[in-house]
């Protein structure tokens, strides 16, 4: 099943884990990521973790388009209805296969649904 056809349940989960789904064009991350807050039980918390602009320079794995890269003012804005409990950029060497090896430029964010 496509990610845009997932029926996301109304308050829902108390957990949601983001990892890496930067396949997302901005249209569809818009969606997604509305559905994911909307799919969190007050008091829920969602973690995020995704690779940064600065990764187009590793060439190490992740989009090849920054449009799909996350910054930390456009996860601030996309997540506003939660409250941010830690959110930021770190470097560090991956090793997912041949695809993501090698030095990589992340964010990281975790969040919660007030209750």
């Amino acid at each position: 099943m496509p990610i845009d056809g997932f029926a996301w349940p109304s308050a829902a989960y108390d957990g949601i884990a983001a990892i890496f789904v930067q396949f997302a064009a901005p249209d569809l991350r818009k969606r997604l990521f509305a559905r994911m807050i909307a799919s969190l039980k007050p008091g829920g918390i969602l973690i995020l973790q995704g690779y940064t602009p600065k990764q187009l320079e590793y060439k190490t794995g992740g989009p090849s388009a920054v449009s799909h890269l996350y910054t930390e003012a456009m996860l601030r804005e996309a997540f506003h209805e939660l409250e941010i409990i830690e959110l930021r950029e770190y470097e560090t060497e991956l090793s997912e296969g041949s695809g993501h090896h090698g030095r990589s430029a992340l964010i990281g964010m975790v969040a919660h649904r007030p209750s």
